[in-house]
């Protein structure tokens, strides 16, 4: 199941996760399964035509076709970007392997840009995700 307007809960949720205290202001989209949630997309910085988003997971299991479309329809189609920007932590390799999946390309390297060392960005185009959201 699909969150949406669940901002409060999601970015606890998230923040939690990874030890940020605020996102605000941000547009959420979470998964859930069983009452339990499983991963959430996290919208914020929007400076048009670009957002940046952060995925954050419990389970690799949440991946269904139908949420991450949902989750790239908002940047894409709702909001009309361009592109979407992510950041990760350059150790995270579950993360950047996702993060290719989706077809982000890498785009910088980022020295002692988080509190647990470097930072990797990334960018996907709203042509490069045509297929996520037709």
């Amino acid at each position: 199941m699909l969150l949406f307007n669940h901002d409060a809960v999601l970015t606890a949720w998230a923040g939690a996760r990874l030890g940020i205290a605020d996102f605000h202001p941000c547009t959420t989209i979470g998964v859930t399964r069983g009452g339990e949630i499983l991963a959430a997309a996290i919208y914020n910085n929007y400076r048009p035509p670009n957002i940046e988003v952060t995925f954050v997971t419990a389970s690799p299991r949440w991946a269904s076709k139908g949420a991450i479309r949902a989750m790239l329809r908002y940047p894409f189609v709702q909001l009309a970007c361009k592109r979407l920007t992510a950041i990760t932590a350059a150790q995270n390799t579950p993360a950047r392997t996702f993060l290719l999946r989706l077809g982000f390309c890498e785009e910088g390297l980022h020295l002692d840009a988080l509190p647990t060392g470097t930072a990797v960005s990334y960018g996907l185009l709203a042509a490069n995700a045509a297929h996520w959201i037709a």
